[in-house]
């Protein structure tokens, strides 16, 4: 019975936020989250003192993705621009050379409702396509219908569940080898922002974390090339994974090492050939720069120094600041990547979990789903502040309910000093952990 309740507030919470509230009417979404978080910490507890066997917890955690399977994405407006370069793909337009803006006035496309739907509801129209090739894929895949927002949506969303049945399996494959409490799943498995982010809106992090996982368990069984190939896959549908690079130089052994890199640097220039053999390269990076350099959007560290340069400059420091912290960060993960005293598995993952939370602290623009990849590695650590986070950043979409979808750095301040908390919390409960292991290694020592 205390399974059923959390696992109904977690579905009428998310089904909810799906099929009947629109996105600027944030308050009533908020307390349909809230509602849905408590109920998936409420879950967590009863599954921690009674677990589930595993077909079950899996065949409920599918059939929360499948109550979505008919609901609009009406949280981000992302998939428009998905199904446009997808169409593109399947008339044959290269969609890092043509602008949504202009390709529709070139007379290269029907004018029809369509179309006109699909230019007027994406939200990056003056820009170049920033999705990698294999990315692209999927999104040829969903034009294959045809002219069908809901066709074309429903292929979308099979893709994703998809994924997420992998990632669930692949969570328990690792769990059980590595002998973990099996109710660990649970963490991903129910976690609303996860069903609501992905399944519900359509985004490919799901996929991303597939890549990561089987790079996991590829280093688990000590297969480098197979790590190296998985690792390289999620790069090739985005590239933020490239941030975990320097965890793999120090974990590896020497001959270990070179067979990783080597395929997995043979396969990221495959996966991403496409762009410089269409001759789209110029294009892509320079969205890509823009993005960097103009975009900001739930930051942390970013938002206060451009509040403290506001006291020397008149003018947005995005375009310096933007740049700079990219170059903090890649100096930061380096450092972390080198720095390493345990080569276990369970190091690996950790080590990658603060490393995206060092990077994404970094970043000018932080969207909910970003963190999906983080959230399903750490199910495999005890560091649970992805989780925390997955609950707090839902706040950052009170911006939909505000003119001009401006952004309230009261909310952004209480999502970010809530995080703060939990982080200091964390980083303290691990260190006094190492004290203690190190004091216990020191005194079995001395006996000795």
């Amino acid at each position: 019975m205390k399974t059923f309740l959390g696992f109904m507030g977690i579905a009428i919470g998310l089904v909810g936020i799906a099929y009947g509230v629109p996105r600027t009417d944030f308050p009533t979404l908020l307390g349909l989250y809230v509602l849905a978080f408590l109920s998936y910490l409420y879950l967590l507890s009863v599954q921690k003192k009674q677990a589930l066997s595993p077909l079950i917890l899996l065949s409920m955690a599918l059939g929360l993705r499948v109550l979505l399977l008919g609901a609009w994405p009406e949280l981000s407006d992302d998939f428009y621009r998905y199904i446009f370069d997808g169409q593109l793909l399947a008339n044959g337009i290269n969609p890092y050379l043509e602008l949504p803006l202009t390709v529709c006035d070139s007379g290269l496309l029907p004018e029809n409702p369509y179309w006109e739907t699909l230019l007027d509801r994406m939200n990056s129209p003056a820009y170049f396509s920033l999705y990698p090739p294999l990315h692209q894929f999927f999104f040829w895949l969903a034009a294959l219908p045809g002219e069908n927002l809901f066709l074309n949506v429903l292929v979308l969303r099979a893709t994703v569940l998809l994924a997420e049945g992998i990632n669930l399996w692949l969570i328990q494959k690792l769990l059980f080898r590595w002998r973990m409490p099996s109710y660990r799943l649970s963490w991903y498995a129910f976690n609303p922002l996860v069903i609501l982010e992905l399944t519900g809106n359509l985004h490919f992090e799901g996929w991303v974390l597939t890549g990561l996982l089987f790079a996991v368990y590829a280093y688990d069984v000590q297969k480098p090339p197979w790590a190296g190939l998985s690792w390289a896959a999620s790069i090739g549908l985005k590239l933020t994974p490239l941030l975990l690079a320097p965890v793999w130089i120090r974990f590896w052994g020497k001959h270990q090492f070179w067979k990783f890199t080597l395929v997995s640097v043979l396969v990221v220039l495959l996966l991403l050939s496409p762009i410089v053999i269409a001759g789209g390269a110029e294009n892509f990076f320079q969205s890509f720069r823009l993005y960097q350099s103009k975009f900001e959007f739930n930051a942390s560290l970013y938002y206060l120094i451009r509040a403290a340069s506001g006291y020397f400059v008149d003018y947005n420091p995005i375009a310096y600041v933007g740049p700079a912290l990219q170059g903090l960060a890649a100096i930061a993960l380096l450092t972390m990547g080198l720095y390493q005293r345990t080569f276990t598995r369970e190091a690996l993952v950790s080590k990658m979990v603060w490393m995206y939370l060092v990077f994404f602290l970094l970043q000018t623009t932080i969207h909910p789903w970003y963190l999906i990849p983080a959230v399903g590695i750490s199910v495999l650590t005890t560091n649970r502040i992805f989780v925390a986070w997955s609950g707090l950043v839902f706040l950052s979409y009170h911006v939909y309910a505000r003119p001009e979808y401006t952004e309230s750095m009261g909310m952004a301040a209480t999502e970010y000093l809530l995080l703060a908390i939990v982080i200091v919390l964390t980083a303290y409960r691990h260190f006094a952990s190492r004290r203690r292991l190190s004091s216990a290694s020191s005194a079995k020592s001395e006996s000795l």
